[in-house]
């Protein structure tokens, strides 16, 4: 039997623990009432060292998952300093629920002390959704903000003012009707989106089939189709649709860095954009129509408007349930054709219009006017190309085969490719931001799209991927947890070492430093430019020795023969298996990854 609520903070953790949500937090007087209450619930929770930290946490877990995770903090600096992850989350379009501490209010009004900022100005400046939670409310707000989150696909703020985190309430979530709470009165739904009541795929009138019909007849018209899958398509489960549509069309495919191994590779032309290889990029080039699902157009998506020929005709699937809150940012190049509907009620629609329309096309073709039988149907781009071109090639990225630089540290795709056939198959590779970035989606797999998560692109971050590598360890325990970060954002990181560590213990994971000695990023677009490099420069740290302090081992990586089957790096990994450790690997700061190439 549930316990009697007692107060807001109380029906707060009793909801998030009825979702069965896990909460990453740091404790302060704004939310310490709350996180005893989670601990008292027996709720999942596990404590950061950096705000920032709490939500980039709760945002990798639903990356790694796709459930909605909680972040929570205290009023003042806990709170502004999650800003930078929030907006990340927003821009990136995660889901996920924050509970902050806020200035007091009286009669229904903030009243700020001096230590107080404007918080509901500054969410208001961000449009990220909030809900106040007082003694009337809570229930309702804490269900609605699971609700709006999970539906509009952003986070939502549920904001605690701080003379009421244990007030009593003045209503129980059954009295005030939280559990029945209709959160389309709170979203705007575009045409054709009902979720609730899909349109009759057989309807003349419905604008799902008319979408349907003429994408299906693009398709078929197309000599070379492409289908770009994106995490729209992760979100959905629709890749067995979207794998179904590609084979029956003979069309090839590409995705998102983070719609990884959502389609079968074997007509994959792999990471679209400036993850691309170069190997591939003339087969991009190829593609006559594109059909892209649920991905975005971003400049790194599109190589910075390269990776298409300016001719194909795109055709662009992507629905914002919310388009007032989160409006859907522009694509970096022309659109032919955008479609706002779900790709749950989309693609099943277009696999029916595919079947009719070959139906169709069979009893014409199978005679003509004399009524003998035509010739066979034509060609796919499959058949045509017969398979695939080799990803890489030396004359088209000059040294991709290298083990170092010209300065003799280790090349960063020699590193990437051994620490492929080294870290356990079963694992999440987490990024943080910076340089390297624009080699992991090339070399490190991962066994299916959930395994992938690239932190920071949507506001280009660094610094949050300690952060982040804890909260896909928690959410994936099953699961070797490899981060892949550089010695910048490392170190503007390391106040969640220590939650990382504890995380990574069961499955294991290890910290891997791409270490330059630099913002690598910086070095090769401005040092070039004649602008002063040494503030781009970082001095040599030894990573290796960095966890000492809480008992994790290290281990410098200097060179090739290290990273070999039955090396130094293979006996580390397999000695320190279950449990979290550091590899500091030196790379050359010389090859320059594509994305910045271009």
């Amino acid at each position: 039997m549930t316990a009697p609520i007692r107060s807001v903070s109380h029906a707060l953790a009793q909801e998030i623990h009825r979702r069965d949500a896990h909460t990453y937090g740091v404790v302060g007087n704004g939310n310490i009432h709350l996180v005893s209450e989670l601990c008292n619930e027996g709720a999942g929770y596990t404590g950061m060292r950096h705000e920032a930290g709490a939500v980039a946490a709760a945002d990798a877990h639903y990356r790694s998952t796709g459930r909605v995770a909680v972040a929570t903090t205290t009023y003042g600096p806990g709170f502004t300093n999650s800003l930078t992850p929030l907006s990340e989350a927003l821009a990136a379009r995660i889901p996920l629920v924050y509970v902050a501490g806020i200035e007091p209010f009286i009669d229904a009004k903030p009243a700020p002390r001096a230590m107080d900022v404007d918080t509901l100005g500054v969410l208001k400046a961000l449009r990220v959704r909030t809900i106040i939670a007082d003694p009337a409310t809570a229930g309702t707000a804490i269900y609605s903000a699971f609700e709006f989150a999970q539906d509009a696909r952003q986070p939502v703020v549920v904001a605690v003012p701080h003379n009421v985190v244990d007030a009593p309430l003045e209503s129980s979530p059954d009295e005030d009707g939280a559990h029945e709470v209709n959160v389309s009165t709170i979203m705007t739904p575009l045409a054709g989106a009902d979720l609730e009541n899909p349109r009759d795929p057989e309807s003349s009138s419905d604008p799902v089939k008319a979408a349907a019909q003429g994408i299906i007849e693009a398709l078929r018209a197309a000599q070379r189709p492409l289908i770009l899958v994106g995490r729209g398509v992760v979100d959905s489960r629709t890749e067995a649709q979207a794998q179904q549509l590609g084979d029956e069309l003979g069309a090839l495919f590409a995705t998102s860095a983070m719609a990884r191994n959502a389609v079968d590779p074997h007509w994959n032309l792999g990471v679209c954009g400036g993850f691309a290889h170069r190997g591939r990029l003339s087969t991009f080039q190829d593609a006559d129509v594109v059909l892209v699902l649920g991905a975005s157009m971003n400049l790194l998506q599109m190589r910075k408007g390269t990776i298409l020929h300016p001719e194909a005709r795109i055709i662009r699937v992507d629905w914002d349930p919310a388009p007032d809150a989160t409006p859907l940012k522009q694509p970096f190049i022309p659109v032919d054709e955008l479609h706002s509907i779900p790709l749950e009620q989309l693609l099943p629609a277009m696999l029916l219009e595919l079947a009719e329309s070959r139906e169709d096309q069979a009893q014409v073709e199978g005679q003509d006017s004399t009524g003998l039988a035509e010739a066979g149907p034509r060609s796919t781009w499959r058949e045509s190309i017969g398979e695939l071109p080799e990803a890489e090639r030396e004359d088209l990225d000059p040294g991709c085969f290298a083990q170092r630089g010209e300065d003799g540290l280790l090349d960063p795709r020699y590193v990437l490719r051994q620490l492929d056939e080294l870290l356990p198959a079963e694992r999440s590779v987490v990024t943080d931001g910076g340089h390297f970035l624009g080699w992991v989606p090339k070399y490190l797999q991962c066994p299916d799209p959930r395994g992938t998560v690239l932190v920071g692109g949507a506001v280009m971050t660094i610094g949050l991927g300690l952060a982040s590598a804890t909260g896909v360890a928690v959410a994936r325990p099953d699961r070797f947890t490899a981060l892949i970060s550089g010695d910048g954002g490392t170190q503007m990181a390391l106040a969640d070492l220590g939650p990382f560590f504890a995380a990574a213990h069961g499955a294991g994971g290890a910290l891997v430093v791409m270490n330059d000695s630099a913002y690598g990023a910086e070095v090769h677009q401005y040092a070039p430019k004649g602008l002063a490099a040494d503030p781009m420069l970082l001095p040599n740290v030894n990573f290796a020795e960095m966890g000492r302090a809480f008992g994790v081992d290290g281990l410098r990586v200097t060179e090739p023969e290290q990273l070999l089957p039955g090396g130094d790096v293979a006996r580390f990994l397999e000695a320190h298996h279950g449990t979290a450790c550091i590899l500091d690997v030196q790379i050359s700061r010389l090859p320059v990854a594509d994305f910045l190439k271009e």
